[in-house]
């Protein structure tokens, strides 16, 4: 692997980190001091600003005749439907059926790719999504919680924000190819304000600011300066490099770094089955990065 694959996996794994750890943070927020669909209003309105003061030294325009309905379709499968629905469903299932329903993100790529771009499904790749998926059902499962906890609609919702977010990793691609991933974002983000807006607005300006705890600003800090700012770009920024189901396929890391969040700071223990989990969801990730890098190379 050269210099500059490195830094694209590199960069990739950070995305899962810091998602990983999102989980946890997350549940310390909604629902409890702030409506799910109201903390998207200030997580998209927040992070626009902030990409609007990074994008105004590009001054990089948009051929809107020609990308405008592409871009106004990633705002809504990447950040609204995504975020929206990942947000209120999380805040009615368990951590774990969610965690579980997103490492289906990969599955769905491809399928979308497929279909959208027509981007060729290999055996390693489809060998590495099954064996990063054991990783990943390994690493979640509870035997006497599985099934049994969380609520039926919120695991509705968390997979179709699944479908939504593997749709936008592949519409948002060509995009990224004719600007720059700064410009791409930007503009995706202000136009989901149009989107989130008539939906969180009541659950956002009932929010009582002046009792939140300081554990819950620093979270809300971290969801939408990290999770969302940092993210965002950097997925675009790999998404210039690699396949969208490579940059999919990192979803696995993610109960990997949840597991090692909850183990440091919420005292739980660290069990044969997080290592074998572990060595699953690498080896998965390996798999379906492994052919992509070969076709660079």
């Amino acid at each position: 692997m050269n210099w500059s694959g490195f830094k694209t996996y590199f960069a990739l794994t950070i995305v899962s980190l810091f998602y990983g750890i999102n989980y946890s943070v997350l549940k310390i927020v909604v629902p409890e001091y702030v409506g799910p669909y109201g903390f998207i209003v200030f997580r998209v309105i927040i992070a626009s600003a902030v990409f609007w003061i990074i994008h105004f030294f590009s001054r990089e325009k948009i051929n809107w005749k020609e990308d405008g309905w592409r871009l106004t379709t990633c705002a809504l499968t990447g950040v609204a439907v995504n975020q929206l629905l990942f947000y209120k469903g999380i805040s009615l299932t368990s951590a774990v059926n969610g965690s579980i329903i997103m490492t289906l993100t990969p599955v769905l790529v491809l399928i979308w790719a497929s279909i959208l771009i027509g981007e060729r499904i290999t055996r390693t790749k489809i060998i590495g999504i099954v064996v990063g998926l054991i990783g990943a059902l390994i690493i979640l499962y509870q035997p006497d919680t599985l099934f049994t906890s969380g609520d039926w609609k919120g695991d509705i919702l968390v997979l179709i924000n699944a479908a939504s977010y593997a749709c936008y990793l592949v519409l948002v691609k060509p995009l990224m190819k004719k600007y720059s991933p700064m410009t791409v974002v930007t503009w995706v983000f202000t136009i989901a304000i149009i989107f989130v807006i008539p939906v969180g607005l009541s659950q956002a300006t009932s929010v009582d600011f002046a009792s939140l705890p300081t554990k819950v600003w620093w979270s809300m800090g971290y969801a939408i300066l990290i999770v969302t700012v940092v993210v965002y770009f950097l997925n675009a920024w790999t998404l210039v490099r690699v396949d969208s189901s490579v940059v999919g396929a990192f979803i696995y890391l993610q109960p990997v770094f949840a597991t090692v969040t909850a183990i440091l700071f919420f005292g739980e223990v660290f069990l044969l089955k997080h290592l074998l989990a572990a060595t699953f969801v690498f080896v998965g990730v390996y798999l379906v990065t492994k052919k992509t890098a070969n076709q660079k190379s």
